[in-house]
Protein backbone atom coordinates (compact mmCIF):
# COMPACT_ATOMS: atom_id res chain seq x y z
CA UNK A 1 0.00 0.00 0.00
CA UNK A 2 1.21 3.55 -0.71
CA UNK A 3 2.22 6.29 1.82
CA UNK A 4 1.29 9.97 2.22
CA UNK A 5 2.82 12.36 4.63
CA UNK A 6 0.68 15.23 5.84
CA UNK A 7 2.50 17.81 7.42
CA UNK A 8 0.98 20.59 8.99
CA UNK A 9 3.25 23.90 10.08
CA UNK A 10 1.92 26.59 12.20
CA UNK A 11 4.59 28.83 12.95
CA UNK A 12 4.47 32.43 14.83
CA UNK A 13 6.69 35.22 15.66
CA UNK A 14 6.46 37.22 18.29
CA UNK A 15 7.96 41.23 19.09
CA UNK A 16 9.43 40.88 22.43
CA UNK A 17 10.77 43.25 24.82
CA UNK A 18 14.88 42.48 25.38
CA UNK A 19 16.78 41.14 28.61
CA UNK A 20 15.82 37.45 28.33
CA UNK A 21 17.97 35.22 26.44
CA UNK A 22 17.03 33.05 23.86
CA UNK A 23 18.31 29.90 25.86
CA UNK A 24 16.29 31.39 29.06
CA UNK A 25 12.96 31.54 26.51
CA UNK A 26 13.49 27.92 25.01
CA UNK A 27 14.08 26.67 28.47
CA UNK A 28 10.65 27.92 30.32
CA UNK A 29 8.40 28.02 27.24
CA UNK A 30 9.37 24.42 25.71
CA UNK A 31 7.53 22.51 28.94
CA UNK A 32 4.54 24.67 27.93
CA UNK A 33 4.87 23.60 24.61
CA UNK A 34 5.36 20.10 25.00
CA UNK A 35 2.33 19.67 27.28
CA UNK A 36 -0.10 20.08 24.33
CA UNK A 37 -1.32 17.11 24.12
CA UNK A 38 -4.92 18.09 23.45
CA UNK A 39 -4.57 20.41 20.68
CA UNK A 40 -1.66 18.20 18.95
CA UNK A 41 -4.26 14.99 19.08
CA UNK A 42 -7.28 17.77 17.54
CA UNK A 43 -4.73 18.21 14.42
CA UNK A 44 -4.26 14.85 14.56
CA UNK A 45 -7.83 14.45 14.14
CA UNK A 46 -8.49 17.13 11.56
CA UNK A 47 -5.61 15.34 9.56
CA UNK A 48 -7.11 12.17 9.55
CA UNK A 49 -10.48 13.31 8.58
CA UNK A 50 -8.99 15.03 5.62
CA UNK A 51 -7.24 12.19 4.35
CA UNK A 52 -9.99 9.82 5.02
CA UNK A 53 -12.58 11.44 3.31
CA UNK A 54 -10.76 10.84 -0.32
CA UNK A 55 -9.73 7.90 0.53
CA UNK A 56 -13.95 6.73 1.83
CA UNK A 57 -12.28 5.84 5.05
CA UNK A 58 -9.92 3.23 4.13
CA UNK A 59 -6.29 5.23 5.51
CA UNK A 60 -5.27 4.31 8.61
CA UNK A 61 -2.63 6.68 10.25
CA UNK A 62 0.85 5.02 11.39
CA UNK A 63 2.48 7.45 12.58
CA UNK A 64 2.69 11.09 14.27
CA UNK A 65 5.57 13.29 15.55
CA UNK A 66 5.54 16.75 16.62
CA UNK A 67 8.34 18.98 16.89
CA UNK A 68 8.59 22.16 18.59
CA UNK A 69 11.41 25.01 18.24
CA UNK A 70 12.06 28.22 19.48
CA UNK A 71 14.88 30.40 17.38
CA UNK A 72 15.87 33.93 16.96
CA UNK A 73 15.25 36.03 14.44
CA UNK A 74 12.30 35.63 11.78
CA UNK A 75 11.93 32.38 10.13
CA UNK A 76 10.51 31.38 6.14
CA UNK A 77 7.47 30.98 6.17
CA UNK A 78 7.63 28.38 3.63
CA UNK A 79 11.02 27.16 3.92
CA UNK A 80 10.73 24.82 1.05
Amino acid sequence: MPRITVVTTVTTTFDVPEGVTITQVRHLALQDLNEMDELTNSVSDYQDRAINRVYHGAADGIRLSVEHAISEGVQPLNPA
